[in-house]
């Protein structure tokens, strides 16, 4: 049997929320877990790069500090600029059941 990595986010569960935004300098996000809330900036990409690239380098971000994979699912907000992200867990163990015919 793996042994799971443990991770300092442990503590924190699984993220339920991302908000991405685009200011002059950088892509900031917040994530929110049940109690926390851990916020930071995207060192890549630029903040002139399209809103794709910065919710890809997001959802890694998320997977990292989650410390587990995750799905989001983006929506743009009323606010230009900004995107919010409803994020879900996926299964740990990915690899198909040997037993299932």
């Amino acid at each position: 049997m793996k042994r799971r990595r443990k991770h300092w986010r442990d503590g924190f569960g699984t993220p339920k929320m991302f908000v991405l935004y685009r200011t002059p300098d950088v892509w900031r996000f917040a994530m929110y877990f049940s109690g926390a809330i851990v916020d930071g900036y995207l060192a890549q990409p630029s903040a002139d790069s399209e809103p794709g690239a910065a919710q890809s380098a997001a959802h890694g971000k998320a997977e990292d500090l989650a410390g587990r994979p995750l799905t989001i699912s983006w929506e743009s907000s009323d606010e230009p600029g900004w995107w919010t992200g409803t994020i879900t867990t996926e299964p740990m163990d990915l690899t198909p059941n040997s037993a299932a015919g």
